[in-house]
């Protein structure tokens, strides 16, 4: 059998706090995000970046993040041997990549950006959930597997003020 080596690998639970943030930030009709932090030469996935507060923009139609937020998680993940590999990030209705979020995404060659449908009452399926990988432009990819027999993963806040415990 050959396995997609760029397939991402979630523990199961690691999507349960997102999903709590994604449900607490659609109630008051914002999106919000995370990214998921794996080992430097493998995709299972060991952190969970929740977006905090300074340098986060939230609204209808809209989830920024900082470039100073960014270094901030870029540099945690580099000082724990980390690489980050995919953000998720929540939409009002429908599960797709948005103009917005084609060009002002992370377009690193095999990033991915899953987008999870109806913030309110979000699917807690992640193969219910839209997901893209960037090559030289934005297409479909494979919805991550969820592994039951893997630890918890670890879950941090991140943005302007740093990176700390969730």
């Amino acid at each position: 059998m050959i396995t997609d080596t760029r397939k991402l690998v979630l523990p199961a639970g690691a999507v349960d706090p997102v999903l709590q943030e994604i449900r607490r930030h659609g109630l008051a009709d914002r999106e919000t995000g995370a990214l998921l932090l794996t080992g430097q030469s493998d995709m299972r996935v060991l952190v969970v970046a929740m977006a905090g507060t300074a340098g986060i923009g939230r609204g209808r139609g809209l989830f920024t993040v900082s470039a100073v937020a960014y270094d901030r998680l870029f540099t945690f993940a580099e000082e724990g041997s980390y690489r980050v590999r995919a953000m998720i990030h929540s939409h009002p209705e429908e599960a797709f990549l948005s103009r917005t979020d084609r060009v002002y995404s992370l377009r690193v060659p095999g990033f991915v950006s899953a987008v999870v449908p109806t913030y309110a009452a979000p699917p807690a399926d992640p193969a219910s959930w839209g997901w893209w990988r960037f090559e030289r432009d934005w297409g479909p990819c494979t919805v991550p597997v969820v592994d039951q027999a893997l630890p918890p993963v670890r879950t941090v806040v991140f943005d302007e003020e740093g990176v700390r415990e969730y």
